[in-house]
């Protein structure tokens, strides 16, 4: 996709605020029509627009003309679904001047809340390529809002994330990161706990994947040791039987290897969903912290924007938690089918050594039936490494998990 120049290389009142500092975080609410309610002094400050002229005006009063139409609309889409969403937007300042923002926007009882934060990634340079692409083509291709958001999130899958919710959450984890970076403050272990359950989870299900692919691959072994058994002892022999023996324990686990497989899927969505919704929390949290030393605003109450903040803060928490839970669940019974595994590959163990016994008593050279006893060995031996491997991805998330448990009894 061809890039073209934004609209603020062509804007020479388009200066970036002085007012915007990393330390800075800014909350406004809204009633479901979009216009603003209440909002704190750091908005007021940054946006350079006097009070009378925010309360009572529509949040668009700040919209810069470089952002696409496109991500708006998915905006209002997901907060009409009662969505939170998060994202990247450029704003305008009364004085001329824009600001970016990475906002976090969530539906709320009496309309909608957004706490915003300066950005700095490789995330948020991205989203800018996104958007100056995406503008071009509303111009050019007059692209219709729903179009625009369509081509956004098509943008957003060619940029490699899976989905929006896949992007907004990588976003808001790389942003709240450079922000303790900056702020000089210590890593967030709690979000340190997700992220190493994510990671435990993509390690299963990659190993997950490649137990099932062993399993497949012995499937054959039973034939071909008929057709040995055929070309050396007629088809009752010991191997006969060894053959016969093993193809109905492979018929036997295949529903075993499918479940395997199919229980794998440890809760993705979950991990999501708590990742975000700890980066929520958490701009929650710095947002009342400031917002707790700013100066009464006339008009405003305080407390009431306060409880409201808090409270929703409170219920993103015990969602997220909800979703540590219901990894860390799936996760057990997962480790239980491990163990069926463990006594499935027992099983092949076996037939190794039955076979291992057969060819020894065999005199002349047998080439078929000692590739079949190292195929069985090899399968061994990975299974071995497979469930060595997802028994300590296991363990690193049931850890993770009984941390983030044990922080949020001692909060309650």
């Amino acid at each position: 996709m061809t890039a073209a120049p934004s609209h603020a290389a062509q804007d020479p009142s388009g200066f970036e605020s002085r007012h915007f500092g990393i330390d800075d975080i800014f909350y406004s609410r809204t009633d479901r029509r979009g216009i603003i309610l209440a909002a704190n002094a750091v908005f007021q400050r940054v946006s350079v627009y006097d009070w009378a002229d925010l309360i009572g005006a529509p949040h668009n009063v700040i919209r810069h003309p470089d952002m696409p139409r496109g991500v708006f609309h998915l905006m209002w889409s997901m907060l009409a679904d009662g969505k939170p969403f998060c994202g990247y937007i450029k704003n305008k300042a009364e004085d001329g001047s824009h600001y970016w923002v990475l906002a976090v926007a969530c539906p709320s009882e009496e309309g909608f809340v957004s706490v915003r934060i300066k950005p700095g990634s490789q995330m948020f340079r991205q989203a800018q390529q996104m958007y100056i692409d995406l503008c071009h083509r509303e111009r050019n291709e007059g692209l219709s809002p729903e179009a625009s958001s369509a081509a956004f999130l098509t943008a957003v899958q060619m940029a490699g994330h899976g989905d929006y919710d896949s992007f907004m959450t990588q976003a808001l984890t790389e942003e709240t990161r450079q922000r303790d970076i900056a702020l000089q403050r210590p890593v967030d272990w709690r979000l340190r706990s997700i992220l190493s359950i994510k990671e435990g989870v993509k390690q299963i299900e990659d190993h997950a994947g490649d137990v099932v692919r062993i399993f497949k691959q012995t499937n054959q072994i039973p034939y071909n040791m008929r057709l040995q058994a055929g070309r050396l002892e007629g088809t009752d022999g010991p191997i006969s039987v060894i053959s016969n023996n093993h193809r109905q324990m492979t018929q036997s686990l295949a529903d075993a290897v499918a479940t395997f497989s199919e229980k794998s899927l440890l809760g993705n969505d979950y991990l999501l969903q708590a990742e975000f919704l700890h980066g929520v929390s958490r701009v929650q949290d710095d947002l009342l912290q400031h917002f707790a030393v700013e100066p009464v605003i006339e008009g405003q109450d305080k407390p009431h924007e306060m409880a409201l903040l808090s409270g929703q803060q409170s219920d993103f928490i015990c969602k997220a938690h909800k979703a540590v839970v219901e990894v860390s669940d799936r996760v057990c019974a997962f480790s239980k089918i491990c163990n069926d595994v463990r006594r499935l590959k027992a099983g092949l163990e076996m037939t190794r050594v039955m076979c291992k016994i057969e060819r020894s008593r065999i005199a002349e050279r047998v080439d078929g039936l000692d590739e079949i006893v190292q195929q069985l060995g090899k399968a061994q031996t990975d299974l071995d490494d497979l469930l060595s491997k997802m028994d300590g991805a296991v363990q690193q998330i049931l850890e993770a998990a009984e941390r983030l448990t044990q922080s949020r009894q001692k909060a309650a």
